[in-house]
């Protein structure tokens, strides 16, 4: 959940020089030194002087073009990739092998993986997830990391947020929506395995939806009819579409293109339908599917009907 060590010691590397030239041009503390020296620069100080960094982007940008400290290339393009940060309050929400999840607080409800520097972090937050934190998020190399530097709230959340906030992880992992990297940093993807990725989520939600129908008094045979007709639109129909797209994208011009229009048999057809009402349901009621969406979903499908 860190970045490699040897990269964290060429963020420091560049960052150190980055908040000395800040100070000098703005005068904000007695002293901060130009190289990462352990114990060298307080906490206080470091947070003075990148909030005067990251309020004025000129400063940044000024440093690049003056390249005071002889900087390679590669160090200049990676600071100037900083224009893509994110900065504001985050839920810390889950701690994985990968990354930490980190949700911006509304409106925006983005999900990002985000990796610490020296120490993961669940061992520098003085509270269990969710924690909220200010913190800025950046770019580095194709993953996120952050400035070194968060305020924590001394906030205890209840059931009703961990709720909401464990809907929004679980919305954005199943639509292949938890975000890893920022502004140029993230690299196009390759279309097999963009393909994989949205048929592994297909696969995911199925099961859900499987194990959803047997908790009713459906027979097994009608359960896995019923599973499979939704596989065979995942597969035939939304994993054919460039980009490819998974159930979760799931509309109305679908309704009409698939169930609508295929050259089904009137028998194949009612079975569709019925699937896919009770897929939109399965949608809704799991919290996956809004009401106005779902509803006209519905309606789509009895339109059909008739």
């Amino acid at each position: 959940m860190i970045l490699e060590p040897h990269e964290t010691q060429r963020f420091y590397r560049i960052w150190f020089p980055l908040l000395h030239y800040v100070n000098e041009q703005r005068n904000l503390v007695p002293d901060l030194p130009a190289s990462p020296v352990d114990g060298a620069i307080s906490p206080n100080d470091a947070y003075k002087v990148s909030s005067a960094l990251w309020a004025d982007d000129g400063l940044r940008h000024r440093f690049i073009a003056e390249n005071p400290f002889d900087m390679p290339p590669e160090d200049l393009a990676l600071i100037a990739s900083w224009d893509s940060r994110v900065a504001g309050d985050f839920y810390v929400f889950r701690h994985l092998k990968k990354y930490s999840v980190f949700i911006g607080q509304r409106p925006s409800d983005r999900v990002y993986g985000v990796l610490g520097l020296v120490s993961p972090f669940e061992d520098v937050l003085p509270l269990p997830p969710p924690v909220l934190v200010r913190a800025v998020l950046l770019p580095f190399e194709g993953r996120i990391t952050y400035d070194g530097l968060f305020s924590t709230y001394n906030i205890f959340f209840g059931a009703g947020i961990r709720g909401n906030l464990n809907d929004i992880y679980r919305n954005a992992k199943e639509r292949g929506q938890i975000i890893t990297s920022l502004g140029s940093d993230a690299a196009p993807a390759d279309p097999a395995a963009a393909r994989k990725d949205v048929q592994g989520r297909n696969d995911k939600l199925l099961t859900a939806f499987r194990r959803a129908l047997a908790g009713s008094n459906l027979s097994m045979k009608m359960i896995e009819q019923h599973t499979a007709n939704i596989a065979a639109f995942a597969d035939g129909y939304l994993l054919a579409q460039q980009p490819p797209r998974g159930l979760l994208d799931l509309n109305i011009d679908d309704m009409r293109g698939y169930v609508g229009g295929a050259d089904l048999k009137p028998a194949a057809r009612k079975t569709n339908m019925t699937s896919f009402k009770r897929f939109v349901r399965f949608l809704y009621d799991t919290g996956r599917m809004d009401n106005d969406t779902a509803r006209h979903l519905l309606d789509s499908l009895r339109h059909y009907e008739s």
